[in-house]
């Protein structure tokens, strides 16, 4: 082992995984970068998840809590680690074996300015089977906030524990694209890049927001004002609010309609996204035509 390479600090937040846990783990222990860190951040699991983490003996550390949601059990595996690298893997996904460490950590090596780098994700069906590849491009904060552009597949990302501390863990609020969010923070007061490699596989599968695309499309428009109050956002973007939030009410619609069919949701998000921005009411509609035709195509087979 060599102390001169920086120390990786994983957290795998879980409950109730016993089923899914190990190929996470053992994803991480097969790695052939030598200085891993992994925290199993269990927030109270009924199942044989403990006995599972048990079996790992000094290989893993871990801990059994109540929490208050997947935000705060990440944010207390950070706040016990010691890496300078920091990463999170949830309980069902996986790195590439055996070098998806090695890749990361020596692009940050080579580019000290970079404080976060990411990869291409594979996502896999609940049986391993490969589904798609990840939407993926070059960050670009201004991009990512006027449309609300998610691209920053979270089980490859390696983020500088500097950066964390700079802007803020987290944010425990957001149930649903917590990543998202923190992703805007560091990209505004931070250097993000993209290496166009295969880092991570994420299981696509049941969990508890599968049918909460309503929590979803709040949490777009959510992070997207929120990212407007922050300090330092440049004038060419604070220009552009008007047409980000609207944009942002845009994809809340696609969440609410994917996951769950929140039609609620999605006709208000229609109207509220004219409201806000006038010019997008044609986008507005024709998203709306589209959900609806879909609906009536479906009944209409059915």
């Amino acid at each position: 082992m060599t102390n001169d390479m920086p120390l990786v600090s994983v957290v795998v937040p879980c409950v109730n995984r016993a089923h899914l846990i190990g190929p996470t783990l053992e994803s991480i222990l097969g790695q052939d970068y030598p200085r891993i860190e992994c925290i199993v951040a269990d927030g109270g699991s009924t199942d044989c998840t403990i006995e599972v983490l048990k079996g790992y003996r000094d290989r893993i550390q871990w801990f059994s809590e109540r929490d208050e949601g997947h935000a705060d059990a990440i944010n207390k595996g950070w706040l016990r680690s010691r890496g300078d690298i920091l990463a999170w893997l949830n309980a069902d996904d996986m790195w590439v074996a055996p070098d998806a460490v090695s890749r990361a950590v020596g692009y940050l090596r080579e580019h000290a300015d970079v404080d976060l780098v990411y990869g291409q994700c594979e996502a896999i069906d609940m049986d391993g089977r490969l589904i798609a590849r990840s939407y993926h491009h070059e960050w670009d904060l201004e991009h990512a906030v006027v449309h609300c552009d998610y691209c920053i597949p979270q089980p490859t990302s390696f983020i500088r524990r500097r950066i964390l501390e700079r802007v803020g863990w987290l944010d425990k609020s957001f149930m649903s694209k917590k990543d998202h969010e923190l992703w805007l923070r560091v990209g505004l007061a931070g250097t993000i890049r993209y290496i166009p490699e295969l880092l991570a596989r994420e299981r696509i599968g049941p969990g508890y927001l599968a049918h909460r695309g309503d929590i979803t499309a709040q949490a777009c428009v959510d992070l997207t004002r929120k990212f407007f109050t922050l300090d330092g956002v440049p004038a060419r973007l604070r220009a552009q609010a008007r047409r980000a939030i609207s944009n942002s009410y845009l994809e809340g619609m696609k969440w609410a309609f994917e996951c769950g069919r929140h039609w609620k949701t999605v006709l208000e998000f229609s109207v509220r996204a004219a409201v806000v921005d006038p010019s997008n009411t044609g986008r507005s509609l024709a998203n709306l035509k589209y959900y609806l035709g879909s609906r009536f195509r479906k009944n209409a087979s059915a």
